[in-house]
């Protein structure tokens, strides 16, 4: 049994955020409902990179351990299926614009109605109050708002976003876990209630010490590249013969090992340089240093001095050279995925390793409404019932759109 084994997700995210949430829960076990749209589905379906079929990797990726019905929300009779599944779940799940599911009549207080225990998590760009809680809102915009572009870059450049969407999966991430603490909640009061994350709250969450430089020294902090030059030093990438690595070191006991590691044991006690305030305050002269240093050899060459003195340092990997590092295939993190959708595919896998009860990938992302006749009976639709609404499109399924074909 895995741990969420047991809890019913009804499911109307869109995108990453909410489908990275989604897909979090369904690892764990929990039944993941899908609702899309019937005749698109969800957006990221259109969404790159794709698979040679057309169909969208992006999609796949994120949506795995689903099913998907797909359902005309703008009609009362696909409302009318919504209610009965909110009678039939533990948590709501959902990412629309503020306000969109009281607009559809499918709200929490109409889900709480139906379902005094149930949870209804809400993501938006920027909650549920608030002067901007009606503005729509992209990872991009909410690094730009938070802080969190200002110091991502070099001094010198222009403010930079991330090079992953990191607001969309901490607040994924973030979601998930509020959702595992309602679930609990739930189990011991038996009461349900609204969970609201926004995007904004988690990423000015994660500016790090940015707002606790600013207000203990009224110094503002920006960005300062790969370096840490206001708290540790040395903490950077450099540039060696034949590539880049990353090193660093949090603990004084290290600075004496990465002396020695680098061939100068002498800088150990270089009034310049002899404790990491010193090192700090004469950042510029000690990186200078270190790049006349580090371009003498190879990668290969100070990684095995670094790692004689076990000091964490790592080669700069592209994206693809991760997927045959031993380290990620001993952990299971690469895994290889036959999908509906896309076919064979690489993957990220599941991050948390439990002793028992482990995470899975036992589904791959499912096509659009592939479980829309099998969830409609389970709520009591018959037959007829379903190939009359599939007939007026106001549901559809995969068996009918392969018909079509």
């Amino acid at each position: 049994m895995k741990p969420l084994e047991g809890i019913t997700v009804l499911d109307f995210t869109q995108a990453f955020s909410g489908p990275y949430c989604a897909m979090n829960l369904g690892d764990y076990g929990a039944r993941v409902i899908k609702v899309e749209r019937v005749e698109d589905g969800d957006q990221s379906r259109e969404w790159g990179p794709y698979a040679d079929n057309g169909n969208s990797g992006y999609f796949a990726l994120y949506n795995r351990n689903k099913e998907s019905i797909a359902i005309d929300l703008s009609h009362s009779e696909g409302k009318a299926i919504i209610r009965k599944l909110y009678a039939e779940s533990d948590v709501v799940l959902e990412n629309f614009k503020y306000g969109t599911m009281d607009k559809l009549g499918l709200g929490y207080e109409t889900a709480k109605e139906i379902n005094p225990e149930i949870i209804f998590a809400s993501i938006t760009g920027f909650g549920q109050t608030g002067p901007l809680k009606k503005n729509t809102a992209y990872d991009n915009v909410i690094e730009c708002m938070c802080g969190y572009m200002e110091i991502t870059g070099y001094p010198d450049g222009p403010p930079l976003r991330s090079g992953a969407s990191v607001g969309d999966s901490y607040t994924g991430i973030t979601m998930f876990l509020a959702i595992v603490l309602a679930c609990y909640d739930k189990k011991l009061t038996g009461r349900g209630r609204r969970l609201d994350v926004a995007m904004l709250d988690t990423m000015f969450a994660a500016v790090e010490e940015a707002i606790l430089a600013y207000s203990l020294t009224d110094n503002p902090v920006s960005r300062s590249g790969n370096a840490k030059p206001r708290e540790i030093v040395p903490y950077d990438t450099y540039e060696c013969a034949d590539g880049i690595i990353a090193v660093g070191i949090n603990d004084e006991d290290m600075w004496p090992d990465f002396c020695k590691a680098i061939g100068m044991p002498e800088l150990t006690d270089d009034p310049l340089y002899a404790d990491n305030d010193m090192r700090c305050r004469n950042f510029e002269s000690f990186t200078a240093m270190m790049k006349n240093v580090m371009k003498k050899e190879s990668k290969e060459y100070f990684l095995e001095r670094f790692s004689s003195y076990n000091i964490p340092a790592s080669p700069l990997l592209l994206p693809l050279e991760t997927l045959a590092n031993q380290q990620f295939i001993h952990r299971n993190m690469v895994l290889d995925i036959e999908d509906s959708n896309v076919g064979k595919y690489k993957a990220f896998g599941i991050p948390i390793k439990f002793s028992r009860t482990p995470g899975e990938v036992k589904k791959s992302s499912p096509l659009l409404g592939e479980n829309t006749i099998e969830i409609m009976k389970s709520v009591g639709y018959t037959d007829q019932m379903v190939a009359k609404l599939i007939e007026e499109e106001i549901v559809g399924a995969a068996e009918s759109r392969c018909m079509e074909k």
